[in-house]
């Protein structure tokens, strides 16, 4: 079964010792449509435990003109350039090496590799990972990126 991210708001929460209740507010049932399924799962299957991850609520990586996405493929691009790779190769080396920062990532159930997502999914602190580790690669490899960064 696929994991599903929500952002949900925190209507109540009650708790002492080792017991807590949370209260869950969705906003609109399509949200509920989509975890109620993994729930049930998890009810029926795994003894009502659930996995559950907590974060707050970043924002996508910002794209267009001097955004996140930009720099990401002008260091991609540069890196590639100065090397002699492929772009994608670049990509995919400089997602896999920022897993260590925090780059997301989800595990292969037949091979049993990492891959890391894709950057359409993430949000501005994993892109902020991202763009660490091309840095970082440029540094190794004594590239220079002059330019003015956002």
């Amino acid at each position: 079964m696929k994991k599903q991210k929500a952002v949900m708001q925190v209507s109540a929460l009650k708790g002492e010792n080792n017991k807590f209740s949370l209260e869950l507010w969705t906003g609109n049932s399509a949200i509920f449509n989509l975890i109620r399924p993994v729930i049930e799962k998890c009810n029926k299957s795994y003894g009502g435990y659930i996995q559950i991850e907590i974060s707050p609520p970043y924002k996508k990586r910002t794209t267009g003109e001097l955004s996140q996405n930009n720099l990401v493929w002008r260091l991609i691009t540069l890196i590639a350039n100065e090397t002699g790779n492929d772009i994608h190769d670049v990509e995919a080396a400089a997602k896999e090496r920022a897993i260590k920062r925090g780059y997301p990532y989800h595990v292969n159930g037949i091979t049993g590799r990492l891959t890391p997502s894709s950057m359409t999914e993430i949000n501005t602190v994993e892109a902020g990972y991202l763009i660490d580790e091309l840095h970082a690669i440029c540094d190794e490899m004594g590239i220079q990126y002059g330019w003015s960064e956002n």
